[in-house]
């Protein structure tokens, strides 16, 4: 398992509004990327289990904006 830091925002459509801008959250996660490799394939599932940690823990709306791993 290796930790990592997830950035997203919550798109909940006011942004297009002209209502207060989306604002940057971060959430720790551990995800089981340690036996994966970080190009190709398995750079697609990276991504994938990440975009899906921040829907589950934020709801349908977030969007993953950067990821940092911060240990493994």
């Amino acid at each position: 398992m290796e930790k990592w830091r997830l950035t997203y925002v919550v798109n909940d459509g006011s942004g297009m509004f002209g209502l207060e801008p989306a604002r940057e959250h971060a959430y720790e996660v551990e995800l089981d990327t340690a036996s994966l490799r970080r190009e190709g394939p398995d750079e697609q599932t990276i991504l994938e289990m990440m975009r899906s940690a921040v829907r589950d823990h934020a709801g349908e709306g977030a969007v993953l904006t950067d990821a940092e791993e911060i240990s493994s």
